[in-house]
């Protein structure tokens, strides 16, 4: 069987959101319309507790742009995520939640690395992600990138993440400075001192890493985008 990602995102501190299974439960939707149409995902997220929701990821290169997305649309809520790269079994039919329809190696792994993250790390910042996988070399490649993106996107500020989701979405500074009144090189400024670039640069690596996975264990050319999220 071919090897698949599954996440599982852990709701930090859910009990200070008000009115939180409303927020989650819409922001689930947001991201399974977004996450399908791009072909990232093939069934919605599913809540499969409290403050934790779950998804499979069939086209494993996107890893790093569901990550991203993940982030910019749930800020300023802190999250766990934790990723899981093995084999799935799918055995529902219909249209079931994930949870109900598919387990395996990926879910165990993902489970496995939630549970790495809940555990206080000595003498290190708390990671808030986390990657198994059943293959050493890739599991500790994916993890290198993400504790470095993990650590800068951990020092982006509101002002900061405000300018980056809106250049996400228009992807010209010059529109970005029109729409929020300011200079062009105040919002260059902006994204230089959020390590946005650098963060980018971060989540191509690990594009470029899965691809390489793909392209060497099917034999098969695996396109990357340079514009994850374009």
């Amino acid at each position: 069987m071919d090897t698949q990602i599954a996440l599982i995102i852990d709701v930090a501190d859910s009990r200070r959101v008000e009115d939180f299974p409303a927020q989650r439960d819409d922001l689930l939707v947001t991201l399974s319309q977004r996450h399908r149409h791009k072909g990232w995902i093939a069934a919605d997220y599913a809540v499969t507790a409290w403050d934790e929701f779950q998804a499979l990821v069939v086209a494993p290169v996107s890893l790093p742009w569901v990550v991203w997305d993940i982030l910019l649309q749930v800020y300023p809520v802190s999250l766990r995520i934790a990723i899981g790269g093995g084999e799935v079994e799918h055995y529902g039919k219909g249209n079931k939640p994930i949870n109900q329809s598919a387990t395996g190696e990926a879910f165990y792994l993902a489970r496995e690395a939630m549970n790495g993250l809940r555990k206080p790390r000595h003498g290190a910042e708390q990671a808030r992600m986390a990657l198994r996988w059943n293959e050493p070399l890739i599991e500790a490649a994916g993890n290198g990138i993400l504790r470095l993106a993990d650590a800068l996107i951990a020092r982006i500020t509101r002002k900061q993440w405000e300018i980056i989701s809106m250049y996400e979405q228009f992807r010209k500074q010059a529109d970005v400075a029109e729409a929020l009144e300011k200079s062009e090189s105040t919002i260059s400024r902006s994204l230089s001192s959020a390590h946005y670039w650098e963060i980018q640069a971060s989540l191509r690596d690990l594009e470029s890493v899965l691809s390489c996975r793909l392209e060497s264990s099917t034999g098969a050319v695996v396109e990357t985008s340079a514009e994850g999220m374009a």
